[in-house]
């Protein structure tokens, strides 16, 4: 691994060190379908599934998706029949969580490719740690996003002393300058009532629409603008630029490139029923679509370490991604199994 990057900033807290990476080898214990690519599963302590990985996958995955335990200090069970599925305490309180996740958080680095990001996902509790701790790791430079995903209220009681705490962060970060993230676009519908309330007025064509200023604009833009109708001339004759609303099989959308505030995705109480698994802390499929689009394309390899649930593998499956996955729980990878059955994915089910 590569040396610590020391940017004068750092993390401390009693005990740490790094360590290096355990010899471990994947030992293949179930096949599931004939087809390829192969996805593959570890049941496992992560870091030393990563250990394993690296001789094959270093510099080769390009989104490292990492949902972690959250610090919470709980134990959590599956809904349906009560067992444990994981432990989320640690013997030396938030230290030695923080030693737990400093420790992978470089075989992460070293499994990305040069254009591969990593998305950490936290809440409140570490999330501030962390950053220091990917800084480290990555370097600031290498910060590309902190998502804030508002999932909405749960109906839980007000405590006293503090608003209501509705979000959790994604830490994006990524392996090299090259590293870009995919457009995402969201389409809200709106009314005619609700478009007019937002400046939009309808043109004699009957599309909805609002001007600018020409701005920065040269004659010659503004030309081709023209022979396009995108120009507005006003009565002074000054020109502003039409920007069109998008419409959708009659319906009039209000589409906006997504931001870092992502308040359009719902938690796993409001997902589809089909969705739910019963699996503690479960993500929605919708946030981990957005996720796979905007950090990899088809053909490309993704991983999730933590996988739980097996979510991020799922949706990968079905976006054409490869998969890597991991957890030491044996919840997790019965439900993750399960649902990579239903899916219909080829891959291997191995030890470490």
């Amino acid at each position: 691994m590569p040396a610590k990057r020391d940017d004068g900033v750092e993390l401390t807290w009693p005990g740490k060190h790094r360590v290096a990476l355990p010899k471990a080898r994947l030992r293949r214990v179930e096949a599931h379908g004939a087809s390829e690519p192969r996805g593959t599963l570890i049941r496992g302590d992560n870091l030393r599934a990563m250990a394993a990985l690296l001789p094959k996958f270093s510099g080769k995955v390009d989104l490292v998706y990492a949902d972690p335990p959250f610090a919470t200090g709980s134990l959590f069970h599956l809904e349906s029949n009560g067992k444990t599925a994981y432990r989320d305490s640690w013997d030396k309180g938030v230290p030695g969580y923080l030693q737990m996740l400093y420790e992978r958080l470089w075989p992460m680095r070293e499994l990305l490719s040069a254009r591969g990001t990593l998305w950490l996902h936290l809440d409140w509790r570490v999330s501030h740690h962390a950053r220091l701790l990917l800084d480290e790791v990555f370097g600031r430079d290498a910060f590309r996003n902190m998502v804030v995903w508002h999932y909405g209220g749960r109906g839980a009681k007000a405590v006293a002393g503090q608003m209501p705490r509705n979000y959790d962060t994604l830490l994006v970060y990524a392996k090299s300058p090259v590293a870009a993230l995919n457009r995402a676009k969201v389409a809200t519908p709106l009314s005619a009532e609700a478009a007019r309330a937002m400046g939009y007025r309808r043109g004699d064509d009957g599309r909805w629409f609002k001007t600018a200023p020409r701005g920065d604009y040269t004659d010659a833009s503004v030309a081709r603008l023209e022979s396009e109708g995108r120009v507005h001339r006003t009565q002074s004759g000054s020109v502003r630029v039409k920007y069109f609303l998008a419409e959708r099989d009659g319906a009039v959308l209000d589409e906006r490139l997504v931001g870092d505030v992502w308040d359009d995705i719902p938690d796993m109480m409001h997902a589809p029923k089909a969705e739910r698994t019963g699996y503690p802390t479960q993500k929605p499929e919708a946030l981990l679509e957005r996720i796979v689009e905007m950090a990899s394309k088809p053909g490309d390899t993704v991983a999730d370490l933590f996988c739980g649930s097996g979510t991020t593998l799922s949706v990968a499956q079905r976006l054409g991604r490869r998969w890597l996955g991991c957890d030491e729980s044996d919840a997790a990878i019965e439900t993750t199994m399960q649902r990579m059955t239903i899916a219909g994915a080829a891959c291997d089910v191995s030890a470490v």
